[in-house]
């Protein structure tokens, strides 16, 4: 058995992974055989690291990061399934996930656990007896005892086809939108100091920009308290950066974006319907040149980010020639 933890996977925003990659990548360059699982509701990053895990904990991008304790494949649908899952985890060596737990925290209690389980996928049994039943080997053959607070292991099961993982939490992780926030804004590599106008759903993002950003001006609508997408109250040519949802009038919003961005802005728009808005778009004639798109999901919901550049345009102007003589 290992005496330590090498192997972790980190939870992140869907269809954003590779920014979140990006990131893992700079705190902490040394981890290998990594590999990227895009996901409908959550994407996972998982890896080998073998140094001090706290520079995990310093990820934004990251909703969550966990140690793996042990992975289990072949995982039948019926009881069988849930039955080896149980036998497998029963012979299982805890005890490097314990010094693990409490290096994080020396006031935790490392014969106390808290158990959650998600299931992506169709079984005969419900994520309820799955967490019952490996509660139960935890607590017969580990000598563990279910607890309260977060001053205990916090082990999370997840069953995703055939494969069954079980990990041990580590930090607080960030709330979702926070992590949605941090991984749109690298996406566009915005620079602290900058004009930010952002359009999006939850207000609580805006504290997790200004946090990790610092930027000159941020101003955050929503739809209908103070102004709406589409008749924006600001001058021209005043923002770096936006970032929305495309709502009921996408060309006047186009217009009113392209109004608003500087030179060389960049706006990051969210769509559910992609081919209506590019057609728009195409349409609009504004000076909008689309960089990327990529598939995102959030709250259940599949969409396009389309991330546009504000042109440079100048006034025509004649020109001095001067003949020979």
């Amino acid at each position: 058995m290992a005496d330590k933890i090498y192997r972790y996977w980190l939870a992140v925003p869907s269809g954003l992974e590779a920014v979140a990659l990006d990131e893992l990548r700079e705190y902490a360059p040394e981890v290998q055989q990594v590999a990227v699982e895009p996901g409908g509701r959550v994407g996972q990053i998982f890896f080998t690291y073998k140094r001090s895990p706290g520079r995990l904990l310093q990820l934004r991008s990251a909703m969550q990061c966990a140690g793996l304790l042990v992975q289990m494949h072949g995982v039948t649908v019926g009881r069988p399934g849930l039955e080896y899952i149980c036998q497998r985890i029963a012979r299982c060596d805890l005890t490097p996930g314990k010094s693990l737990a409490q290096v994080q925290s020396a006031a935790l209690d490392p014969h106390a656990f808290a158990l959650s389980a998600t299931l992506r996928g169709r079984y005969r049994f419900s994520a309820a007896e799955l967490t019952a039943a490996v509660a139960a080997v935890l607590r017969d053959e580990h000598g563990l005892r279910l607890g309260h607070g977060p001053h205990l292991l916090r082990l999370h099961l997840q069953l995703t086809g055939r494969r069954a993982l079980l990990g041990l939490r580590l930090g607080a992780g960030m709330a979702p939108n926070a992590a949605v926030a941090y991984c749109l804004a690298r996406l566009v590599a915005m620079q602290p100091g900058a004009g930010v106008l952002w359009a999006r759903r939850d207000r609580r993002e805006l504290a997790a920009l200004q946090e990790a950003f610092a930027p000159r001006l941020l101003v955050g609508l929503q739809a209908h308290l103070v102004a709406v997408l589409d008749r924006l109250p600001f001058v021209s040519a005043h923002f770096d950066y936006a970032f929305c949802l495309a709502g009921a009038n996408p060309a006047a919003e186009l217009a009113e974006l392209a109004r608003v961005l500087c030179a060389g802005g960049i706006a990051v728009v969210q769509v559910a319907d992609f081919d209506r808005f590019i057609a728009l778009l195409q349409a609009a004639d504004c000076p909008l040149s689309v960089l990327a798109d990529l598939e995102m999901h959030e709250r259940g919901r599949a969409y396009r980010l389309v991330v546009l550049e504000r042109l440079a345009t100048e006034e025509a102007k004649l020109l001095q020639v001067e003949l020979e003589p």
